[in-house]
């Protein structure tokens, strides 16, 4: 029941690369994601929503097989059966021996086709009359008591969603990000066959007709938003670890995750203006937020 515009200059973000992946179970401690319980139907009815108004599907359930390693056996074993998780764990694989754990199968996850939403939904405002495509300057927004106006046009409030520019953003100094830069190969691996996502120290996520996305990396240093080589040998080292047949690289993207220093996200108003505010600092969870 809102009016609004939307500013964009169409710069590739995180979002735009991303696998848009979503696991309840995470970490090397087997933890449940952060407010997984109340998120994941609330997300389901959110995506599946969109995508009729899109026209396009958004949302993929998806089982996740986390392999396990040797050193993490016991304590992945326990904090699965945990009652708290229990909901989440589908089974265990086990050894031809029965000794050892080989795979844990997650279920709730899956993943959201972020590009594709981000493309359709810029169409979609385009077509209302609700998207500007320029570049934004903070210098060109004029506050009055009554509203707020960029470049002639006004409103009541203005709402940043810039990733992670909003690092830069004036209007909220200090917030405490924590950039990361993150890689994503698409790769084709005839043979593999896999209609699960594929977890170990990283993921392999199947798109259909052998073509899977691979990742991911992060680097905190390096924050442009180009691949490089050293990025390219983290994520073959993922792929050895998953799967050892061979396979034809496609692309090669990187993004700037918009992380923070305590993984919750931003979500509120600037301490310098009652008509400025800020959703941002979605990290690695950003789908599921």
């Amino acid at each position: 029941g809102k009016s609004f515009v939307v500013i964009d200059k169409g710069i590739p973000s995180s979002s735009t690369v991303a696998a848009g992946l979503f696991n309840p179970v995470t970490g090397r401690r087997f933890v449940k994601s952060w407010l997984i319980d109340e998120l994941l139907p609330l997300a389901e009815e959110v995506y599946t929503d969109l995508g009729k108004i899109l026209d396009k599907p958004l949302l993929f359930k998806i089982p996740i097989i986390r392999y396990i390693s040797t050193g993490e056996e016991k304590m992945i074993y326990e904090k699965a059966l945990q009652n708290d998780k229990e909901k989440y764990i589908a089974g265990f694989t086990f050894s031809q021996d029965g000794y050892k754990i080989t795979s844990c199968e997650i279920k709730g996850g899956g993943y959201v086709d972020t590009s594709l939403m981000i493309h359709a939904f810029r169409d979609y405002l385009v077509e209302k009359g609700s998207f500007i495509e320029a570049d934004f300057r903070y210098a060109d927004l004029k506050e009055r008591d009554d509203e707020i106006t960029w470049q002639g046009i006004p409103a009541d409030k203005i709402i940043f969603c810039e990733g992670y520019k909003g690092e830069l953003n004036p209007f909220f100094p200090g917030l405490p990000f924590n950039l990361a830069k993150g890689e994503i190969l698409t790769v084709r691996i005839p043979g593999l066959n896999s209609d699960k996502i594929l977890m170990s120290g990283g993921y392999l996520l199947p798109l259909g007709d052998d073509i899977y996305k691979s990742g991911g990396t992060y680097e905190w240093d390096d924050l442009s938003t180009e691949p490089t080589e050293a990025g390219l040998s983290a994520l073959k080292a993922i792929l050895a670890k998953i799967t050892d047949l061979p396979y034809e690289i496609i692309d090669h993207e990187a993004g700037i995750r918009p992380a923070v220093m305590h993984r919750r996200p931003f979500l509120g108003k600037s301490p310098l203006s009652n008509r400025v505010y800020i959703l941002n600092g979605l990290g690695t969870k950003g789908v599921i937020l």
